[in-house]
């Protein structure tokens, strides 16, 4: 009986044990998974800085090699180096002209080394004395790279009509 008695107290202390490393597991989860969601946060930040400073090529590089951007009424873009090019060339009027851009992040999904998101974006234009808006929305998928950034891998946007 005492025999039997050890071994429950043993196997009860492993299995408190076990869910006491399973809680810190999952709240080592939790803050990994937010710590992701502001690096997106970030990398939003980014881009909108970037391309208010009208930089394709700082553009090109928060975006993986192999990505593919799908923009509204446009062709599909290949490659990091596609993507600086088709930014230079759907951008060079808009870069001449006095504008604010503005990128809204609304949800954040992780999922292991691939995150998910969308948002909605803003554009207003000054020429002249004339002040055009545009507004629209956007999703990404993201990739965790090997030393634990992230950068865009898909990304496709509308604007609202």
């Amino acid at each position: 009986m005492v025999q039997h008695s050890l071994i429950v107290l043993i196997l009860l202390a492993v299995v408190l044990a076990g869910c006491r490393s399973g809680t810190k597991l999952e709240a080592n989860s939790a803050s990994d998974s937010e710590s992701a969601k502001a690096a997106i946060n970030a990398l939003g930040q980014e881009w909108e800085k970037h391309f208010e400073a009208r930089d394709a090529a700082a553009l090109a590089s928060l975006f993986t090699d192999d990505c593919v951007r799908m923009p509204d009424g446009g062709a599909i873009t290949n490659g990091k180096v596609a993507l600086e090019a088709a930014y230079r060339r759907e951008y060079a009027n808009l870069w001449k002209t006095k504008f604010d851009a503005s990128l809204r992040t609304d949800e954040v999904v992780i999922s292991g080394d691939y995150a998910f998101a969308r948002g909605r974006e803003s554009l207003i234009r000054y020429e002249s004395d004339k002040t055009f808006q545009e507004f629209g929305k956007w999703m990404a998928t993201y990739r965790r790279q090997p030393d634990g950034s992230w950068k865009y891998l898909w990304i496709t946007n509308n604007r609202d009509h």
